[in-house]
């Protein structure tokens, strides 16, 4: 009896409130605010960044700062790409204490390529990563 009630039993979905997926990927950025500052990128999408760091490093990085971003660095094994570097504007949305063993501390920023071509180059980045999915023969 007690197999055949939970048989019938809808599992609920999980949702996922991205809107794009993200990818890992090897990068830096340089950041535009009140200084040039380089770092760590760890993951992008159609959408937006997360930037490794701390507010004690980047004290002026807060919830709404805009600032000016170019994503720059290579793919594994392939070496630096001048294709890769996309210039965007940023926006600053949420400041992430991390999770120790599994996330670094950073922030998660919206991304607006400046232009078409920036905006074909973050496409394409996103689109070349999708080849090199774990599994992939090729990597």
């Amino acid at each position: 009896m007690w197999a055949s009630y939970n048989a019938g039993v809808v599992q609920e979905a999980v949702v996922n409130r991205r809107g794009s997926p993200r990818i890992e990927v090897f990068a830096q950025a340089e950041v535009r605010a009140n200084d040039v500052q380089i770092m760590e990128v760890r993951n992008v999408s159609a959408g937006g960044v997360y930037l490794v760091g701390t507010p004690q490093e980047y004290p002026e990085l807060v919830p709404g700062k805009d600032l000016g971003l170019v994503i720059f660095g290579s793919e594994d094994g392939v070496g630096d790409d001048p294709d890769f570097n996309i210039v965007c504007h940023a926006r600053i949305t949420r400041i992430d204490e991390g999770y120790p063993g599994k996330r670094p501390a950073g922030f998660g920023a919206t991304i607006e390529p400046v232009d078409d071509d920036n905006r074909e180059r973050l496409t394409n980045l996103l689109l070349r990563a999708d080849n090199y999915r774990v599994g992939d023969p090729r990597r």
